[in-house]
């Protein structure tokens, strides 16, 4: 049951949609973080220490209000904020002795900007795609159906190929390695290929008389190719 758990969602993520599958896992992750942490997680003690001492980015926090749950978001907030107030008084203090004193102001500068330089749910996102990479590779070694589910996937963004590569180079075989990465040349090209031809038909249909604007590829041609290049940044 524990390794079913564990691969499920890694095998549905490349027999998904058109859609990078660690851009897949992270959505699923991320959108489970989300709700555990205004679910009844808001209080729990361990988990307000986490939340009060971290806190979250701008992306976050966006995700957080949108699930509405108000009250949760507020109690949070009001613990964070009571934490963040306590960790940057030295700085206040620092910079009330003069902006001019340069001794303290990298000092007060530092703390100030420590305050805000970490998000929880990024952080937990990151170790869970780690994680989720190690099973991949662990399914590519040892499942010829999930190699063949890859094969016909979409491929990895620009943005999380990397990564991918590097838990190849360590977890693959020389053999499996060099499938894995003809594989997912071969799935790069055609998605680099086929964003290019659509985006070029989208910039056509702006000119007067074009018929490319009936043209069904150029239909979120833009968002695609964004997501391509940077990660899922555009639902689809």
């Amino acid at each position: 049951m524990k390794e079913h758990l564990e691969t499920a969602p890694v095998r549905e993520a490349v027999q998904g949609d058109n859609t990078c599958p660690i851009c897949q896992l992270r959505r699923m992750i991320e959108q489970q973080t989300v709700e555990r942490y205004l679910g009844g997680a808001v209080m729990e003690p361990d988990i307000r220490l986490q939340t009060n001492a971290v806190g979250f980015c701008a992306a976050h926090h966006q995700r957080l209000m949108a699930q509405k749950d108000y009250h949760g978001y507020a109690l949070m907030m009001q613990t964070r904020l009571r934490q963040v107030s306590q960790d940057i008084a030295p700085a206040i203090q620092q910079l009330r002795g003069g902006l001019f004193e340069r001794k303290r102001l990298p000092a007060a500068r530092a703390r100030v900007a420590s305050a805000t330089s970490r998000c929880l749910i990024c952080e937990n996102t990151s170790r869970t795609i780690d994680r989720y990479l190690d099973i991949f590779m662990k399914l590519y070694r040892e499942d010829s159906a999930f190699r063949q589910d890859f094969e016909r996937c979409a491929g990895f963004c620009l943005a999380d190929l990397p990564q991918a590569l590097d838990h190849a180079q360590s977890s693959l075989s020389a053999e499996q390695r060099k499938s894995f990465c003809a594989n997912a040349a071969a799935q790069l090209e055609r998605a680099t290929q086929t964003a290019q031809a659509d985006l070029d038909a989208l910039c056509s249909s702006f000119h007067y008389g074009s018929e490319e604007k009936n043209n069904p590829r150029i239909h979120q041609a833009l968002e695609r190719a964004v997501n391509l290049l940077r990660g899922e940044t555009f639902e689809l």
